[in-house]
């Protein structure tokens, strides 16, 4: 595969999509109550260290594509079998996100809409975009979080110069101590989304100007985290952090009670141009990973049926969903992170990791 042409910019917007997604709509965790924002803080500086790692694990192996990375840290046959776990486990989130835009569509916008219906568009605007390729994901982005940081400055001003917004709710901050800061955490904090980056293990060798990655990547890890900070302390001002803890879609019933002079309202519509953005953004850019290594790994070129391929094999993944949203979020949150992202996120590499630098030390040992 060629190098492709993002620029810092580009990356950088489609990092902040990818993190934000449908964080701050369905993704919202308010167990720890008025200190959720701060285990928010604390999972950033989690999302910084796990990403440089990633960065230094391809660094180390002087930027290898994916399946000749996997090679190098397990051999050449458990190499094609994590190969098929890695594609498999990107379109199988690429379902869950989908998942809940239809959830999402279909409990607030259009209730007798069936979900499978409503995943069709969704799905045909994110392969279309997929068939361009990597570097038309990317320039997307830009266009997207532009008029993503519009969209939230406008509802951010309107919810905290709302009269519903309360500042006492906001506190005492560290009255429970860190034990909810900890449940909080562990695991789903660490798993999502900052976990999910482990995809741009497979797009990051095929940036030109990789010079630039270690100075830039940063900024769009810190931004989402602050996006999602200033958004739930607007949600715990305006529902109080008991309450907004029991709602599925807390960011949306915020929203709900923001009105001026009865003329300005129902503002909870914009949380839905917010979710397909990030949602758009987040499928788009699994999918296309998965593509990658699925022709790496058979030795095909890329075309665009293989793209119609995976659309479908999402689609049938996301057909096997929950029955309602409070399983699904209970999937997602409670048995993903453990049986699914944990292993993926962080067991795998981290093995990869010590193999590779075992390596890489061995060879400049020789050399030397």
């Amino acid at each position: 595969m060629n190098k492709v042409s993002i620029s810092a910019l580009e990356l950088c917007s489609m990092m902040l999509l990818f993190l934000t997604g449908s964080t701050i709509v369905v993704g919202l965790n308010f167990s720890a109550m008025e200190d959720s924002i701060l285990a928010i803080a604390m999972e950033v500086g989690f999302g910084i260290i796990l990403f440089y790692y990633y960065l230094l694990l391809l660094k180390r192996s002087s930027w290898l594509e994916f399946i000749p990375l996997l090679k190098m840290g397990f051999g050449p046959f458990l190499s094609k079998v994590l190969a098929v776990v890695f594609s498999f486990y990107f379109l199988y989130i690429a379902g869950r996100v989908m998942n809940d835009f239809a959830f999402f569509t279909t409990q607030l916008l259009y209730p007798d809409a069936p979900n499978w219906i409503a995943s069709i568009p969704f799905l045909l605007v994110v392969g279309y975009c997929t068939m361009l390729g990597i570097e038309a994901i990317a320039r997307s982005a830009v266009i997207v979080t532009f008029f993503t940081f519009f969209i939230l400055a406008v509802l951010w001003l309107l919810g905290f110069l709302s009269e519903e917004f309360q500042v006492q709710y906001l506190f005492p901050l560290f009255s429970q101590g860190w034990e909810p800061l900890k449940k909080m955490i562990f695991p789903t904090g660490l798993t999502f989304p900052y976990g999910e980056l482990v995809v741009f293990l497979v797009l990051l060798p095929f940036i030109a100007k990789k010079e630039k990655l270690q100075k830039i990547v940063w900024i769009p890890i810190v931004s989402a985290g602050l996006i999602v900070m200033i958004t739930m302390e607007m949600v715990i001002g305006l529902l109080h952090a008991p309450f907004a803890n029991t709602y599925y879609f807390p960011f949306v019933k915020a929203m709900e009670l923001v009105s001026y002079l009865g003329v300005v309202e129902h503002l909870e519509i914009f949380t839905y141009l917010l979710l397909i953005g990030g949602g758009f953004m987040k499928v788009s850019v699994f999918l296309y990973a998965a593509q990658v290594v699925l022709t790496q790994l058979f030795k095909l070129k890329q075309k665009n049926w293989h793209v119609l391929f995976l659309l479908v094999a999402v689609y049938l993944l996301s057909l096997h969903r929950s029955d309602d949203i409070a399983e699904h979020l209970y999937v997602g949150l409670k048995l993903v992170p453990y049986y699914l992202h944990i292993p993926i996120q962080f067991i795998l590499p981290l093995i990869l990791g010590v193999v590779v630098f075992w390596k890489t030390r061995k060879k400049k040992s020789v050399q030397g």
